[in-house]
């Protein structure tokens, strides 16, 4: 049997998840839409389907 965890280690590990959402949508096409955290990444993206289309 697994050890239960703390109520503050709980709340820290759901903060992360809440606070790591990503900031960027982008429509590949009709079908296909990614989400990204960095604008990094959405230039990458941008650069391989130059008609992608940025949601918000």
């Amino acid at each position: 049997m697994a050890r239960k965890k703390s109520k503050a280690k709980v709340e820290k590990i759901i903060n992360e998840i809440k606070n790591s959402t990503p900031k960027f949508k982008l429509q590949l096409d009709r079908r296909t839409t990614i989400t990204l955290k960095t604008e990094e990444q959405l230039n990458k993206w941008m650069q391989m389907y130059p008609k992608a289309e940025l949601i918000v």
